[in-house]
């Protein structure tokens, strides 16, 4: 059944159609548009025999119907690639960090005349030494900071709290 809709009409069906998307936003975008593609015709079918407002009125607020729409859909679980992805870039960054403080170390040593030093970084041990004969820089220990940070990153970018959600 074909029904010409008001302008008003029109403007209620997007109005509340467009509350509905927004709280479907954890869905992708193709759920979204196919949920809201359906809902357009159903409401435009019902409107045809009771109006727009009594169509979206027994469809109930757009906060419910969104959640009877995500209650329907299986929760995703972590994404443990994205959790590596992020914890790869936050040990390439510590191991950047590391370097030029390194390189800066090195630099400082030159320019006072030469010698050695010795500093913890990011709890990783470094020998700087830098002589007219040498220059080098020796890495030691284990740094639990960069360890808990690393670990840290990677579960939140994997959002390890959906192995836990209902």
């Amino acid at each position: 059944m074909s029904t010409h809709l008001t302008l008003s009409d029109r403007w209620r069906r997007w109005s509340y159609l467009q509350d509905v998307d927004l709280w479907l936003s954890p869905l992708s975008g193709r759920q979204r548009r196919t949920i809201k593609d359906e809902l357009k015709r159903n409401l435009a079918e019902a409107a045809g025999e009771n109006g727009m407002a009594e169509a979206i009125a027994e469809l109930g607020t757009a906060r419910s119907l969104a959640r009877a729409y995500l209650d329907e859909e299986p929760r995703r679980g972590p994404n443990w690639f994205a959790g590596a992805i992020g914890a790869v870039i936050t040990f390439g960054l510590g191991l950047y960090a590391v370097m030029i403080y390194t390189f800066g170390m090195l630099d400082a040593l030159g320019a006072s005349g030469g010698g050695t030093a010795t500093v913890d970084a990011l709890g990783v041990r470094i020998d700087a030494i830098n002589t007219a004969h040498e220059i080098s820089a020796n890495y030691g220990g284990f740094s639990w900071v960069w360890l808990l940070a690393v670990v840290l990153v990677w579960l939140v970018s994997a959002r390890a709290w959906r192995l836990f959600a209902r």
